[in-house]
Formats: structure tokens, C-alpha cells, sequence
């Protein structure tokens, strides 16, 4: 029995008939008490070092370690990493100062799972007025905070959606309009000389006469310009409709996430493109790049169209550079930057903000594309816990990517 539990023993009254028949009832009763807390907590007293001293089987349970591995150790054994050190400098002080503590504590088991418990510490003071130990009585909560999570990735979903829809009707508003204007405007052009033609053929004048002039001219210029223009108008509109169910396809696209070898995926990458990267005698460096949980076709597809876009965008005047790095940052190792940087036109400051908007095209005029490619990007991003900005100051762009440096399923709960 714990010495925090043992304390609690009731002294016999003197004046009792029978003190030894007292204490055993109230031992018995002591053991009562911890036998129920046994079953329904995980319980573990610690010393004023913060060594472990005593464990019941659910801690040994749900921590997967054996007694012996944690008696003697600290709580760190079980450390999951997710919390910053300011959370258990909080929770020392309180407890250092004799103050109960309670809080949610996400632990990491011997097998490496990820578990969370609902805690309360409650440090057994001495004469001293010093803890003399800190008893901690946890409830095992891993399930509702998955629950929450999912709860929490639903309402992401929810407003991803939502800014799909306002996109969506943005796109339907304005840029099919433009298109659905022209060919509205040319059909009445292609009608007005289809009526002047027939009223010539009707008049019956001769080969030389005006009428059969003017119809000359519609079926050699109005007919073919109305009808390419027609044309032009109906492929813009099939191809924004092909955009946005290519758009709408990755919402339903079930996520398959691995460690990524973000080496070998720039390597493949590059290999793939590397017609297009002797062709534009563009110089690629690609550093060191450290690993990331992510679903590894689609991240490929991210990186892919950022290459893309650095050849496609490169500067008339010099030849094109596209440098690649990565580091580990954020606490504990949270997640890994990427950065895509080139020596090409650059992005001024007031298209910045509108880059990943669907269909908006830095320059109309340039290179061919649906103005797909980065609003796609991000939203492969949104949907791994990652990010995409970018910076530029004219001269060049770099863009910055964000993925998770541990399993993001593993981390639903964090």
C-alpha cells in the first residue's frame, strides 16, 4: 500500500474498548477505497525527486511497461513529446507549492501508441510544510479525445466545404460569365448575318448585286470569326467545368499517409521533368531533406507543380535556378518546412494574397494553364495538416511548405 494511502489510517481512540478491532476496521476499510480506486483509475505515487515509486496493474496496463522497468524512473519514461515544456513547469510549480493540479496529459506507451489521461496530482505535504511525495490518479479519456478530434476534423470539413461553395459560386458568377457573354454576343452577330443573307438570296439579285456582296462577306469573315469565337467561348467553359470537378474529386479521395522520403520523391520528380529542365538550361539544386508523414502521390503532385511553375515562370533574362531545402522545426519536432525557390519573375505583393484562389492565373497572356495548380496544391495541404504560403519581393518567388514530421493519424488526438 502506497505510504500517501497509509497515512490515512484512522489512529484507535483511546477510549475505545476495543482499539485493535478500530484499526483493522479502518484498514480494512483503507483497502476498500484503493481496491475501487484500482479498478476504475490508473494510479502512481511519486517521489519529491520525481522518481516513481509505486504503480497499480491499470498504469502498467495502459502504459505497456512492467513495475520494475518504471519504479525508479521519472515520468518522462512515458513522455509523449506533444506537450511544451511550459505546460509541466506549470504543473511542478503547482504542485511544488502544495497546490493540487488536474489536467489532460497525452503519454506515449512502451510500444509507442499514444494515449490520454485525465489527471489529478495531489502532493502529500510533510511537517515541513514540503511534499513529502505526490500521489497522481489518472482516468483513461484517449477515446472521447478522439471522438473531439473527429468532432473538430468534421467542422474543418464543414468550412472547407463552405469556402469550396463561396469559390464555386465566385467562379460560376464571374468566370463563366465572361465566356457565356461572348458566346451570347456572336450567336446574335452569326443570327443577324444569317437574316441578312437569307433577305439577299430572297431579293434575287445577281452575282454582282450588293446583296449578293454583303453575303459574300458574312460567309467569308462574320461566319468563321463568330464561330471560332463561339468555339473559343465553349472550350473556356469545358475547361473550367473540368477544373472544378477535378477540384471537387480531392475532397473524396481517400488519404493513405506513409513516411515520405522526400529525397527520393524530389529525385523522381525531377526526373520526370528532366526534358523540361535541360530545355530551359535551368539549374535545380536540391539539399538534404528530412522525412514527413504525408499521403505520398498527392505531395508528389504538390511538389511537381511548384517545379512546374519555377520553369514555366522563369525570368527572359537569366537562366533559371530552382533551389530546394528542408528542415525540422516547431517544438518537440512538430513539423518539416520545405522551401521551393527560384530566380523568376517574382510575385508582387498585391497578387500574393490571390495566388491559391481557384482559377486566378498570375499572368493571363503567359503559359497555358487553368489556374489550377496551386489552389490544388493547398488544398492537398489543408487536408494533411499542412500549409503553403509564399514569399517574393519581386525578384524571384519562394514557396513555403508545411507537413506533419510524425503520423497525423497518430496525432488526431493531440
Amino acid at each position: 500500500m502506497p505510504e500517501a494511502l497509509s497515512r490515512s489510517v484512522a489512529r484507535p481512540d483511546p477510549g475505545d474498548g476495543n482499539p485493535g478491532g478500530a484499526l483493522q476496521s479502518a484498514v480494512k476499510e483503507l483497502r476498500d477505497i484503493k481496491a475501487a480506486i484500482d479498478e476504475h483509475s490508473i494510479v502512481a505515487v511519486t517521489g519529491p525527486d520525481g522518481r516513481i515509486t509505486y504503480v497499480n496493474d491499470k498504469f502498467c496496463s495502459i502504459s505497456k511497461y512492467s513495475r520494475e522497468e518504471l519504479l525508479g524512473k521519472d515520468h518522462r519514461i512515458i513522455s509523449s513529446g506533444r506537450h511544451p515544456k511550459e505546460f509541466f513547469r506549470n504543473l511542478w510549480e503547482t504542485i511544488g507549492n502544495g497546490r493540487t493540479w488536474h489536467g489532460e496529459i497525452c503519454n506515449r506507451a512502451k510500444d509507442g501508441s499514444i494515449y490520454w489521461v485525465d489527471t489529478t496530482i495531489y502532493p502529500c505535504m510533510g511537517a515541513n510544510g514540503k511534499p513529502e511525495q505526490y500521489v497522481a490518479i489518472r482516468t483513461d479519456v484517449t477515446h472521447r479525445k478522439l471522438d473531439e478530434a473527429k468532432l473538430q476534423n468534421y467542422a474543418e470539413q464543414l468550412a472547407e466545404k463552405n469556402r469550396e461553395l463561396q469559390m464555386i459560386f465566385y467562379t460560376v458568377s464571374h468566370d463563366l460569365r465572361s465566356p457565356l457573354v461572348n458566346i451570347q454576343g456572336f450567336a446574335k452577330r452569326l443570327a443577324r448575318a444569317s437574316e441578312s443573307v437569307r433577305s439577299g438570296l430572297l431579293a434575287g439579285g445577281g452575282p454582282d448585286s450588293p446583296e449578293a456582296a454583303q453575303a459574300r462577306e458574312h460567309l467569308g469573315a462574320t461566319f468563321p470569326e463568330s464561330l471560332r469565337f463561339i468555339d473559343a467561348g465553349a472550350a473556356r467553359i469545358d475547361a473550367l467545368l473540368t477544373g472544378l470537378l477535378r477540384y471537387s474529386r480531392l475532397g473524396r479521395q481517400t488519404l493513405r499517409f506513409e513516411r515520405v522520403d522526400m529525397n527520393a520523391l524530389l529525385a523522381e520528380a525531377l526526373a520526370a521533368m528532366r526534358f523540361q529542365v535541360e530545355q530551359a538550361k535551368a539549374e535545380v539544386r536540391v539539399g538534404d531533406l528530412p522525412d514527413c508523414w504525408a499521403d505520398r502521390a498527392q505531395v508528389s503532385q504538390v511538389f511537381a507543380n511548384l517545379l512546374d511553375n519555377a520553369l514555366k515562370y522563369r525570368h527572359p533574362d537569366r537562366a533559371p535556378r530552382i533551389v530546394v531545402g528542408g528542415a525540422v522545426e516547431g517544438g518537440e519536432g512538430a513539423e518539416v518546412i520545405y522551401r521551393v525557390g527560384d530566380n523568376g519573375i517574382g510575385i508582387s505583393t498585391d497578387q500574393q494574397a490571390r495566388i491559391f484562389e481557384i482559377f486566378n492565373r498570375l499572368n493571363p497572356s503567359g503559359p497555358a494553364g487553368e489556374g489550377l495548380g496551386l489552389t490544388i496544391a493547398r488544398r492537398i495541404l489543408d487536408r494533411q495538416r499542412g500549409k503553403i504560403r509564399v514569399e517574393s519581393d519581386g525578384e524571384g518567388s519562394t514557396f513555403v511548405v508545411s507537413l506533419p514530421s510524425r503520423n497525423p493519424r497518430e496525432g488526431a488526438v493531440a
